[in-house]
C-alpha cells in the first residue's frame, strides 16, 4: 500500500493503459480518472504522470488536472495547468519527421507519432517493417547531436537529446508537494528504467509492470484502488 508520505508517479501507456494497434486507440477503463484523482488527492498533490506522450494526448486521454512530465520530461505542468520547464524543440527533428512520413508510406500498417519534442515510429500492425523502419531511425538520430533514439513496445522514437524519465522525477523531487517525501514509481518498458532507478537511488521504490504486477496493468489498477479502499476499511 502507498504510504501518505509517498511522492506517486505513473507511466500512462503500459502502466495504466493497456497498449493498443496504435497510440489513439487505446481503451481509458471506466472509474480510472476518478481513481487517479482520488489519489492524487490522498496524497496532498503529491502525484504525477511521468509519460513520453504530448500534453494535449494525456489530457484527452485522462482528462486535465493532473501534474506531468510528458514527452519524456521534456516538458513540465503542474496541476493547475501552468508550464513550468520546457526544452527547446530540436531543429533537427522537422526533416526528420519528413523523412519518416516518407519512409512509413512504403510499409501498410506502420505510422508516425508526431510530437513537439520528437516523433515516434510504430509498426505494431507492420511488424515486418521493424528492421528496415528501425535502422533508418537510428541513423537519422545519429546524425544530430540535438536527437536521441528511444526504442519503445514495437515501435522507436527520436526525440529531444537529454530529457528523460528519470530526470523528470529528479526535477520534480526537488520542489513542493514533493520535496521531503518518499518517490515511487510504476512503469513498464525501457523508457521507464531511468525513472525507475532514480526512484531507488532516493530511498523510494521503483515497480515494473512485468516484474512487480505480472505484466498486467489491471493490477497496477487494484493496487491503487487497494490503497483507497485501505483508508477506508
Amino acid at each position: 500500500m502507498l504510504d501518505r508520505n509517498n511522492a506517486v508517479f505513473l507511466d500512462v501507456d503500459g502502466t495504466l493503459l493497456d497498449i493498443a494497434p496504435t497510440p489513439m486507440a487505446v481503451r481509458v477503463p471506466e472509474g480510472l480518472r476518478d481513481l487517479l484523482r482520488a489519489v492524487a488527492a490522498r496524497q496532498e498533490g503529491a502525484f504525477g504522470l511521468i509519460s513520453g506522450r504530448s500534453v494535449a494526448d494525456i489530457d484527452h486521454l485522462l482528462g486535465p488536472g493532473f501534474l506531468l512530465a510528458a514527452e519524456h520530461g521534456a516538458v513540465l505542468r503542474d496541476a493547475g495547468g501552468r508550464i513550468f520547464e520546457s526544452c527547446t524543440p530540436p531543429s533537427a527533428l522537422v526533416p526528420v519527421t519528413a523523412r519518416l512520413r516518407r519512409a512509413v508510406a512504403d510499409w501498410p500498417g506502420s505510422l508516425v507519432e508526431e510530437k513537439m519534442f520528437g516523433v515516434v515510429v510504430h509498426w505494431r500492425q507492420a511488424p515486418h517493417a521493424a528492421a528496415q523502419l528501425g535502422a533508418l531511425a537510428a541513423e537519422l538520430a545519429a546524425a544530430s547531436p540535438e536527437l536521441m533514439l528511444q526504442p519503445a513496445h514495437e515501435a522507436i522514437e527520436i526525440r529531444a537529446a537529454g530529457a528523460d524519465k528519470g530526470r523528470a522525477l529528479a526535477r520534480l523531487m526537488a520542489q513542493a508537494p514533493f520535496a521531503g517525501r518518499v518517490p515511487v514509481f510504476v512503469g513498464d518498458d525501457a523508457t521507464d528504467e531511468p525513472a525507475i532507478a532514480v526512484a531507488r537511488r532516493m530511498g523510494g521504490c521503483g515497480l515494473h509492470v512485468a516484474r512487480d504486477f505480472g505484466g498486467s496493468t489491471e493490477a497496477v489498477r487494484a493496487w491503487l484502488r487497494h490503497t483507497l479502499e485501505d483508508d477506508n476499511a
